[in-house]
């Protein structure tokens, strides 16, 4: 895959998936084996052992994280719920911090195609992680997305300040987030 944009960063991602891109000056591209995952409404998309992830056709753009055990609980109090409710070509954040780092990030994105890739920019880096991108079956023009930094590649955390990039099909950024630490 060839990218038309120029960027100078090194995208990296753990040990549970190869390298995702690998962008240069040039602006070309290296694809990596992170694909999309598809899944059914209401299903627990486990992310790690004490969390989950649920996509529900109810309202707009509505997704639940939470602990297994209250996975059908957080199911059936969100069919009530909007949802995110985004704009066209734009993305949702979500953290959960722990002792100053960034231990989980999520967020739903809006796009009339499944996007290309959900990167994850710590503050200051030249590098990133891809981001485990989720969508119901069909691609309705929405989904969701996951980084859990405690596990990924055996880090023990992501700085609470940090950019999420999001690329649509031809590469292109059509949405970025920037996360600041809270005061």
């Amino acid at each position: 895959m060839t990218a038309t944009r120029t960027l100078h960063r090194a995208l990296l991602v753990g040990a549970s998936a190869t390298a995702a891109f690998l962008l240069t000056t040039t602006g070309s591209a290296v694809a990596g084996d992170l694909e999309p995952l598809e899944v059914q409404p209401y299903t627990a998309v486990p992310i790690d052992d004490g969390t989950v992830m649920g996509l529900l056709t109810e309202g707009a753009q509505n997704y639940v994280v939470s602990d297994p055990a209250y996975f059908d609980e957080a199911i059936e109090t969100a069919r009530d719920l909007t949802g995110d409710s985004l704009l066209p070509d734009s993305i949702s954040v979500g953290t959960s911090v722990e002792d100053g780092e960034t231990q989980l990030v999520t967020g739903a994105w809006r796009l009339a195609e499944i996007p290309d890739a959900i990167i994850i920019v710590p503050e200051g880096a030249d590098w990133g992680f891809a981001a485990q991108i989720v969508h119901l079956p069909g691609a309705p023009g929405w989904g969701t997305y996951y980084f859990d930094a405690d596990t990924e590649g055996g880090h023990s955390g992501l700085p609470t300040a940090y950019t999420v990039v999001a690329y649509d099909a031809d590469g292109e950024v059509f949405d970025e987030v920037e996360v600041t630490p809270f005061p």
